[in-house]
């Protein structure tokens, strides 16, 4: 953010912050604001600013701090990853909402070039919201004030000290703070321009070690009262939709608070932490960098839709086909059993899992088994391709049989040779090898295999990959008439028209991660897409089922008046004419609304060849060098789909 844009004010705050390090001074503030007034230009005063002495001292002070940082990374590495990272992104405007436990996270965000700008809130339920202009921000970052909070939850406002007395109602003052939490949260969001992301920061959690070594603290407790906070705030922001929880105690877990907690110095209500120390900063900056991943998920541009993964040395410890005897636990104890734990949340998640590994395939599955038994299954890959091919064509037919493209795939082995073999064939394709502990954090804490909500249809996802296939095996000796009668397939069809709808976060998770039966290419923020709701749009969303497999919400139609603005369709569900089908219902119903024509929407992106017919091969004509194609008949519905509901 140009700190030549800002008001007078803030201009010498932000100053003061960056070069300094520190808020202004009273005197300091005043002598600024008097040369700015008197008419001398930002640019001049921002030079002579940075050539002050103490200015230089504190220029001379990041740039030691630095190195020592630099130094003790490699002991520690960043949380957050960015091995998977490939399209570089601005980073993002932020508007800081919070009191002046909010500057250390502004002082951060400032020295590592964020383009933040800090608006001073309490979390009072009277104070008054500040003016945010949603063009010139990104994201809102909410920072509570904690014993705001439970300052109005206790009796004489003590937000501080009362957890301590012994004859106060504990459950009584944690119902109370709850509900005050949730009046300041839903009076800030009234306030927040629509269309841009809102984020709360959890409460720093104090430690549980209060009421002495043998005391109860577990329960009953300061502890348990933020804690209970927390978990009222995510559930909340989850129901609600509006806005999003962004976890931090995780962050300070990892980094370790002893120096940059500052409950362990002043008091554990004050719920803040030092930018001084290393530590804080880290914790600042891995805060800074979860928000921007986020953003990113929400986003969902550069998505990994699969995993693959080899097997010695990668999913176990070593060469089984070596092993004269296997015994399990050397062979999967330590990084392997996390690097499967992180495979299996991935699956949650709604990613695909797949094996190409260089082995005889018959005695692997039975090692596999062998190996991992019921914690880790063969049926939890939607692919397993061992033999002795080289791995780029095992990838291939993986990704054929699929139908994703290699900008969304990623595969890990232990052998940088297999590597660079596979990324000779695929130079789009993601890729991890080295130290595997990291694997397992790049699994986890990536935003590109993250979901802005896990739906019911993620766990239908391998499901529906390994019926595709078995679809495409009973096809083999069938006509395609026969084979597609054979399917017994299914369609029930669904009207969402607002976020209530059960529905809805699973049609916005398709919409945003289909590429190629995509008829626009657009991506969709929750909020874009409520308001498009909310202007008198509705999705028709289609959900299949044939005698392999349920593989739930596959197709989405978003229509509005005559027209039918974007089409998207799952690539498991490719040639079943379910396009077909969709587009069927969707000119039915508006038909019944009142409409005779319909106008569709084509756009290419360089990825969606896949739909680039969709409209001429259902009757519909375009608009001479237009985007907008026109129809207004009604085309003939698949005889081998039925259809339910709408």
């Amino acid at each position: 953010m140009d700190l030549r844009a800002l008001p007078d004010a803030e201009f010498v705050e932000a100053i003061y912050q960056r070069y300094l390090g520190r808020a202004a001074d009273e005197e300091g503030r005043a002598y600024y604001l008097r040369l700015l007034r008197a008419g001398r230009g930002r640019v001049r005063v921002l030079k002579d600013f940075r050539r002050s002495a103490e200015a230089r001292r504190y220029a001379q002070y990041r740039q030691r701090r630095l190195a020592i940082a630099d130094f003790l990374r490699k002991e520690q590495p960043p949380l957050l990853p960015t091995e998977l990272r490939r399209l570089p992104l601005p980073k993002p405007r932020i508007a800081l909402l919070g009191t002046c436990l909010a500057e250390g996270l502004l002082q951060v965000a400032l020295d590592q070039g964020w383009p933040m700008r800090h608006y001073l809130a309490d979390s009072g339920l009277q104070n008054a919201d500040p003016e945010i202009a949603p063009d010139q921000f990104d994201a809102v970052l909410v920072n509570l004030t904690l014993r705001s909070i439970l300052g109005m939850a206790a009796e004489g406002g003590d937000g501080d000290l009362f957890h301590l007395r012994p004859e106060l109602d504990i459950a009584q003052r944690q119902e109370q703070a709850l509900m005050r939490l949730r009046q300041v949260m839903d009076r800030l969001l009234a306030g927040m321009p629509a269309g841009l992301p809102v984020f709360f920061l959890a409460f720093l959690e104090p430690p549980p070690q209060l009421f002495g070594v043998l005391g109860s603290n577990r329960r009953r407790s300061l502890y348990a009262l933020v804690r209970a906070l927390n978990d009222a705030m995510e559930q909340a922001l989850v129901e609600q939709g509006r806005a999003y929880f962004l976890e931090i105690n995780d962050i300070r877990q990892y980094y370790g608070d002893a120096t940059a907690y500052d409950g362990y110095d002043a008091h554990y209500t004050h719920h803040s932490l030092s930018p001084v120390s290393l530590q804080g900063e880290w914790i600042y900056q891995d805060i800074l960098e979860r928000l921007d991943g986020a953003l990113r998920v929400l986003s969902a541009e550069d998505s990994v839709k699969i995993v693959i993964t080899d097997l010695d040395n990668t999913l176990w410890r070593g060469v089984l086909a070596e092993e004269d005897e296997i015994v399990p636990w050397q062979h999967t104890e330590g990084w392997p059993l996390g690097y499967a734990e992180a495979l299996l949340e991935c699956k949650r998640r709604g990613i695909l899992l797949a094996i190409c590994s260089k082995n005889d395939e018959g005695p692997t599955r039975e090692r596999f088994q062998q190996l991992w038994g019921q914690r880790l299954r063969l049926e939890d890959f939607c692919s397993v391709q061992i033999n002795w091919q080289p791995k780029s064509q095992n990838i291939a037919q993986i990704l054929r049989t699929i139908n994703i493209l290699p900008d969304h795939a990623l595969f890990i082995d232990d052998h940088p040779l297999e590597i660079e073999e596979v990324r000779r064939a695929f130079p789009r394709m993601r890729f991890l090898t080295g130290a595997p502990e990291r694997w397992r954090h790049a699994l986890l804490y990536a935003p590109e295999t993250q979901v802005a909500r896990v739906s019911e249809e993620s766990g239908l996802r391998t499901d529906s990959i390994q019926a595709k296939a078995a679809r495409e095996l009973a096809a083999v000796d069938m006509d395609r008439d026969a084979w597609l009668w054979s399917l017994g397939l299914t369609l029930r069809f669904d009207r969402i028209v607002d976020v209530g709808h059960f529905r809805y976060a699973r049609a916005l998770e398709l919409l945003n991660r289909t590429n190629q039966f995509n008829t626009t290419g657009q991506r969709w923020s929750d909020a874009e897409l409520r308001d498009w709701l909310a202007s008198g749009g509705w999705l028709l969303a289609a959900r299949a089922e044939d005698r392999f497999a349920n593989h739930g919400l596959v197709a989405l139609a978003l229509l509005r008046d005559h027209g039918i603005e974007q089409v998207v369709l799952s690539c498991r569900v490719f040639s079943l004419g379910i396009e077909s089908a969709l587009l069927v219902e969707a000119l039915r119903q508006m038909q019944e609304s009142g409409h005779a024509d319909f106008v569709g929407h084509f756009t290419a992106t360089g990825r969606n060849d896949a739909c680039r017919d969709f409209w001429p091969a259902h009757g519909f004509t375009q608009d001479a060098g237009s985007s907008l194609w026109r129809g207004s008949l009604v085309p003939d519905a698949p005889t081998w789909i039925r259809s339910e509901g709408g």
